[in-house]
């Protein structure tokens, strides 16, 4: 029989065939691992349990490894108190079959490389821009700052490291580099890479010049090199090169070569943002691309208004990048600030000039520079369509038309174009002079009645003048609105008398030339008619009904009177007076007789 102890040997048996299960399911293991391990089993003579290998992995770092919890009690078992030196053998093959399995469950256990963060979204200008995040140059810096040496083996270090590559490859994004605190040209050009490169950022460099036509930026798609001191810009970019992106942002750069970009087909963004940049160089490629001029504050607005209308530009945040304007005032000259916008503005205003058939093409320009005022831009566009010989307005006007002349047409009728066109709405100056217009009611309900400044209706045709509407209109004197209606001739009549002539009074400073405003049916202006003429109604044979209505009356009366006299002198005398003497006897007669 055995003993007591072999007994409590041969329970932990069978823990042996479980070993490789347990590696595969740490419940189990964990569980295993809590059953208390009674030493009093182990003879005297046994080895030390097998060392316990930690996983690599921090999320197994606290659970105990399995195969240390049963590694001394497979050594009980197959030891005898009679052979030492076979248990020493039985331990150490365990322990070395639990530093396999360990080992071998560790290597499973590795995490795998994070996944890059997920891209912000950008805009379609950007899709071939690269940018690498500041944060990357800041672990650059507090690695060297960890590792910075003596004074004397720091200037060695930094005579040396001028002629060692100072640019590491972006984690996530292959063929993407980035370079971090460059004060030397060779600190770039010394990297063994150099030639698989795509996309460049270079950040915080120190050199006071930089040269496009470097052999480093011939075979690149995007280049950045940003927030930096460089001053000037040298060379230009080889002919025919592959960059697509172009970003040049905070720095101190003055000058840009004109033929930097001009040999680059294939670029779509050009970022000069924040700098002391003037001008922007010219390209000869008839393609869209993208600009971000915004922070230059000494961009003139004359070189960039060539290039807008020259070339086919599209520029980031227009209305917030200015240019310096340079305005000639009646008595001084100014220099204002105006946004990229107002150009752009201009151009529209000049490339949507109305073409009208069978009469020619308006004029179109861009009246004044509405200089900056709570960072609103109103650009004023003229478009001018006199003498043109039209018959009815134009379809389309440019946006922001401020003003249109339509002065010396034949234009008979407004339309519904100030009710239902929108290019209309802006309008707030309208010149009409010299038209066969009839009518002033298509204002009625405009925006353009609520918002105008000046209307000339001169020599037309109008009839009517619908005070009701323009009252309203002109209520708010303080806004000085004109309206000009001389050579106009009125259908005068009573009512033109009684509540027009003291309208146009009231208003004599919103019309000045009221005056002027004549009658069609009277030789008289409007000012100059009276009421009692005009409203003094003419003969009309109903007037004597009621002389005759009176005469009846008065034969009536007569009539009754002289019947009752008759009456009384025949019952009186007996006879009856003349002419009812003389009058032939009726058939009546006789009956009142009998």
């Amino acid at each position: 029989m055995f003993s007591p102890k072999h007994g409590a040997a041969w329970l932990f048996f069978p823990l042996l065939l479980i070993v490789g299960p347990t590696t595969a399911r740490p419940e189990l293991g964990d569980q295993l691992a809590a059953v208390p391990e009674d030493t009093s089993f182990i003879p005297s003579a046994a080895p030390e349990p097998a060392e316990v290998i930690p996983a690599s992995s921090s999320e197994n770092s606290g659970i105990p490894t399995t195969e240390s919890s049963v590694v001394a009690p497979t050594a009980a078992v197959t030891s005898h108190p009679s052979s030492t030196s076979t248990t020493t053998s039985t331990s150490t093959s365990s322990s070395t079959s639990s530093t396999t399995t360990s080992t071998t469950s560790s290597t499973s256990t590795t995490p795998a490389v994070p996944e890059p963060p997920a891209a912000p979204e950008q805009p379609e200008y950007l899709k071939h821009c690269f940018y690498a995040e500041e944060s990357l140059c800041q672990e650059s810096n507090s690695l060297e700052d960890e590792a910075r040496p003596d004074d004397e083996q720091a200037a060695e270090q930094a005579q040396n490291s001028l002629n060692t590559c100072h640019c590491k490859e972006h984690p996530f994004k292959p063929n993407s580099w980035y370079c971090c605190n460059i004060t030397q040209m060779t600190m770039i050009s010394s990297c063994s890479t150099k030639s698989k490169w795509i996309n460049l950022h270079v950040r915080n460099m120190t050199l006071e010049t930089v040269d496009f036509s470097n052999p480093i930026f011939r075979s690149l798609q995007s280049l950045a090199i940003t927030d930096g001191n460089i001053t000037r810009l040298l060379g230009a970019f080889p002919r025919m090169s592959a960059l697509k992106c172009l970003n040049i942002s905070n720095n101190n750069i003055t000058d840009i070569p004109a033929r930097a970009v001009k040999d680059v087909p294939h670029l779509e963004f050009f970022g000069m943002s924040h700098n002391n940049l003037s001008v922007v160089p010219h390209r000869n490629q008839n393609k869209n691309i993208t600009l971000d001029i915004s922070g230059n504050m000494r961009m003139l607005c004359n070189p960039l208004n060539e290039l807008i209308y020259n070339e086919s530009i599209n520029f980031v945040n227009p209305e917030h990048s200015y240019c310096q304007y340079n305005a000639t005032r009646q008595w001084f000259q100014s220099t204002d600030k105006v946004s990229v916008e107002q150009l752009e503005n201009r151009k529209r205003c000049l490339t949507n000039c109305p073409n009208i058939p069978n009469h020619g093409s308006c004029r179109c320009k861009l009246e004044n520079i509405m200089i900056i005022q709570d960072n609103q831009s109103k650009p004023q566009c003229h478009v001018d369509c006199s003498n043109m010989n039209l018959v009815e307005l134009p379809q389309r006007l440019p946006d922001n038309t401020f003003v249109l002349n339509i002065t010396n047409n034949r234009i008979t009728s407004l339309g519904d174009h100030f009710q239902t066109n929108p290019t209309y709405h802006n309008i707030n100056r309208l010149v009409a002079d010299n038209n066969q217009i009839s009518s002033m009611y298509e204002f009625e309900g405009t925006k353009f009645i609520e918002t105008f400044q000046r209307i000339y209706m001169r020599n037309n045709s109008l009839s009517k003048i619908p005070e009701y509407f323009l009252n309203n209109a002109l209520m708010d004197s303080g806004l000085g609105r004109r309206i000009y209606l001389a050579g106009n001739h009125l259908q005068c009549d009573c009512n033109s008398a009684k509540t027009l002539q003291n309208w146009l009074k009231e208003r004599s400073s919103d019309i000045p030339d009221y005056m002027e405003i004549r009658c069609r049916n009277t030789a008289q202006s409007v000012i100059e008619l009276q009421e009692a003429k005009l409203c003094q109604s003419p003969p009309d044979w109903t007037d004597y009904i009621y002389y005759l209505i009176a005469a009846e009356v008065i034969l009536l009366l007569a009539l009754i009177a002289k019947v009752s006299y008759d009456y009384w002198v025949f019952k009186t005398a007996g006879y009856l007076p003349w002419p009812a003497s003389k009058m032939p006897k009726l058939p009546c007669d006789w009956l009142c007789e009998s």
